[in-house]
């Protein structure tokens, strides 16, 4: 059960983590949403243009052709207020279905990570990928199937991936499917990241007065090893990204991908927020 959503064209301030990214660029956003196994998100991020003439002729342009975010949030199911959920506080969300299409049946290709990224990625059921697990690689037991980002790359874009777009590990090929998907070495966080962030799990204050691995807790970001949690430094990585894209790849397009790692557990967040939840 999920609910797809497609929004038209927006501007201003939004307060949501995708606005995050993006508020400080001027930058206009088509999506689109699917929740599931994860929720996915298609920024088409272009300027207003009047007068168009040709469009086949303009999308073969490369300074015409749209930027692209793609966001991937995972483990976000359809527990909103636009679904009726009362527990659940989804103001952001919940705008966003009010001007929005909103679908009430989804289907989750395969209840786990590694299977359901590759399928959509891919665009392929996993009876195709013969990847039913964390540990299968689609190239080596299916074929060398062209990936979403791929194929943009293959056609002339930048592509960039930030956190958990493919399941990280051997089911892409122990890069996140790099090089043949990305442009750039996928970013998961030079502070830490799926690799490294495990020597920052001990966030949590205890009655001891000392730090630890809980599962659940709010943390002081300014007291944790590396000053950090996950998600923000993957916002902030994606900020950097887009702000100083036009200066070191001019008019070539990009597709952007930003994985985060909410709501799916451990669940740690800022302190602040923590009256709010």
């Amino acid at each position: 059960m999920g609910c797809y959503l497609k929004a038209k064209t927006i501007q201003g301030p939004e307060r949501t983590i995708a606005a995050y990214i993006l508020r400080s660029t001027g930058m206009k956003m088509l999506f689109r949403v699917e929740f599931g196994l994860c929720a996915c998100i298609l920024f088409t991020v272009t300027s207003s243009v009047s007068g168009r003439q040709d469009p086949v002729s303009e999308w073969k342009s490369a300074s015409s052709r749209p930027n692209v975010l793609f966001l991937v949030v995972d483990d976000l199911r359809p527990k909103l207020g636009c679904y009726g959920e009362t527990n659940m506080v989804t103001p952001n969300i919940d705008q966003l279905a009010a001007s929005s299409v909103r679908f009430d049946r989804a289907y989750v290709q395969f209840a786990l990570c590694g299977p359901s990224r590759t399928s959509f990625l891919t665009s392929r059921r996993p009876e195709s990928t013969r990847v039913f697990n964390l540990y299968t690689y689609w190239r080596d037991v299916a074929g060398n199937y062209t990936t979403l980002p791929q194929h943009f790359k293959q056609s002339g874009y930048i592509t960039q991936s930030v956190g958990k777009v493919f399941h990280p590990g051997k089911s892409s090929g122990g890069d996140d499917d790099y090089p043949l998907s990305w442009t750039n070495k996928p970013y998961h966080g030079d502070k830490g990241g799926n690799s490294g962030y495990k020597n920052n799990s001990e966030q949590c204050p205890g009655p001891d007065g000392k730090l630890h691995d809980y599962a659940v807790c709010p943390v002081n970001v300014s007291q944790t090893p590396h000053k950090i949690l996950e998600d923000i430094d993957l916002a902030d990585f994606s900020v950097d990204f887009l702000k100083n894209y036009r200066h070191k790849y001019q008019d070539q397009p990009f597709f952007f991908a930003v994985g985060f790692h909410k709501p799916h557990l451990i669940w740690k967040y800022p302190v602040e927020y923590e009256g709010e939840l």
